[in-house]
């Protein structure tokens, strides 16, 4: 799944300056293309895993535990994340502030970092990447606006719109999923548990970070419906109508939403797996 927009306006800010600044410098990164053995972030050094220890100083793993954030592998790393990051980093930087956000994209990165350090089946493969701070960026989200609504590319193919809760619970869960499996693939080397321990790292942050009026588990109603402009009769809508899970009757369309959402993904993974795989 790709999501590639949200609709979700901003309130406390004009622009989401640093927001904009922390992709700038991925993308500029990316193009001088530093050495991974010096600020990509190897799990080893942290000697919390087994196999053998890198004689790393400490000054070095603290430096590459944030250095290895603003790197990545290939372009298709590097536009996957900086999309995410785009349409989640806005409302994050908004509930927070424009000096404290980097200092949560970087605590949740770090966070990352020791999480795959603790947890790592491949200690000596060094991880580079903003999966675990934009985890920790998405974790926030999903406490803040879990009702608003993201349009999402499924099998990066088909645009269906969905509460970001479904979103990044799927996300969050394929991922502890993937984590879990014994016999990782070593031709697509992932940093799962980067991604789970940003994650928890930006929902615990977020509830001392945010500003005081900012409230959590905001409701789908403030979101502006025409947002998404004359191509929303090309998606497949299962994003709930504002104000409906209000109603005397919000259990059964609770548990049809949640009925219909996962069959309409299994549907899709299954159609895309028997076809395009």
């Amino acid at each position: 799944m790709l999501v590639i927009a949200d609709n979700n306006p901003v309130k406390h800010i004009r622009r989401a300056y640093v927001n904009y600044a922390l992709i700038l410098l991925c993308v500029v990164l990316f193009f001088l293309d530093p050495p991974y053995q010096h600020y990509g972030f190897t799990p080893a050094n942290l000697h919390l895993v087994g196999g053998p220890k890198a004689q790393t100083s400490w000054d070095m793993i603290a430096l590459q535990s944030v250095s290895y954030i603003f790197l990545h592998a290939d372009i298709l790393h590097l536009a996957g994340n900086m999309i995410a990051l785009w349409v989640f980093g806005n409302n994050i930087e908004d509930s927070m502030g424009h000096a404290r956000y980097p200092l949560f994209f970087v605590l949740c990165g770090v966070a990352g970092a020791v999480c795959e350090g603790v947890m790592s089946a491949t200690p000596m493969v060094p991880v580079v990447g903003a999966s675990g701070a934009i985890a920790g960026v998405m974790g926030a989200y999903l406490l803040l606006h879990p009702r608003a609504r993201v349009l999402v590319l499924v099998a990066f193919r088909i645009p269906v719109l969905v509460p970001a809760s479904v979103f990044v619970g799927l996300t969050i869960a394929l991922d502890v999923f993937s984590a879990l499996l014994p016999n990782p693939d070593s031709e697509m080397l992932i940093a799962w548990w980067a991604h789970i321990g940003g994650f928890a790292a930006g929902m615990v942050l977020i509830l001392a970070m945010r500003h005081r009026d900012v409230a959590l588990f905001q409701p789908a109603a403030i979101y502006p419906e025409n947002g998404f402009g004359r191509f929303r009769w090309l998606m497949i809508n299962l994003a709930p109508r504002p104000g409906s899970d209000t109603q005397t009757a919000s259990r059964w369309r609770q548990g049809w939403f949640a009925f219909k959402t996962v069959a309409f993904f299994v549907t899709i993974v299954v159609i895309v797996e028997a076809f395009f795989a």
